[in-house]
């Protein structure tokens, strides 16, 4: 509840000192299409594919061959543990929420210069909810997998059962499938299944 209020404080304020308008933001990057296999893609979204492709490469590697990696995977594990093997929580803390901020800089910078900049921007954070919980919290390929899913599905959905409805169901099927999901693997399709022993 504090993040949430912490949050509406600094969105008020920021509205009050730069307004509510929409802002451009131009990273120099064309939007010019590009046929690719007779398909007209946009080169600014390849751009965003490629800088995302290099984030999760680089995480990946980062998290499996670095000390600063398996610190990070035992505070996750086993907060206690890795206490007591002498790991300094608060500074891994701070790196972890440096890592985040930054990955969320360039997350927001992408889209913000694809569909501007405004303050309801950080609603978008919403959408990556599905994406975790179909891939599951604790692996990455089921973070991508899930993303890729989670966007075909909600295509699939307005155009075949938009009609049905009468259409606006791209902005909530995400969810409905992830809570379908759940009710078959609870721990997401790549999330591994915690085993408690009495």
């Amino acid at each position: 509840m504090a993040t949430l209020g912490l949050a509406y404080i600094l969105e008020g304020g920021a509205q009050l000192i730069w307004g509510t308008q929409v802002h451009a933001l131009d990273l120099g990057v064309s939007d010019k299409p590009i046929i690719i296999g007779g398909v007209y893609i946009s080169t600014f979204d390849l751009v965003a594919a490629a800088v995302a492709a290099s984030m999760v490469a680089i995480l990946s590697i980062v998290f499996r061959y670095t000390r600063i990696g398996l610190a990070f995977r035992a505070v996750a594990d086993d907060q206690l543990a890795a206490l007591s093997v002498g790991l300094r929580l608060p500074v891994i803390w701070a790196t972890v929420w440096t890592v985040a901020g930054f990955i969320a800089l360039v997350a927001g910078m992408l889209w913000g210069a694809r569909l501007g900049v405004q303050f309801s921007l950080s609603l978008v954070v919403l959408k990556a909810l599905p994406v975790l919980v179909l891939g599951g919290f604790d692996s990455i390929l089921g973070a991508i997998v899930g993303g890729l899913l989670i966007g075909a599905a909600e295509k699939l959905a307005e155009v075949y059962l938009g009609d049905l409805v009468g259409g606006g169901i791209e902005t909530w099927f995400a969810y409905v499938f992830a809570l379908l999901v759940l009710l078959v693997r609870p721990a997401g399709l790549f999330g591994q299944t915690t085993i408690e022993r009495a």
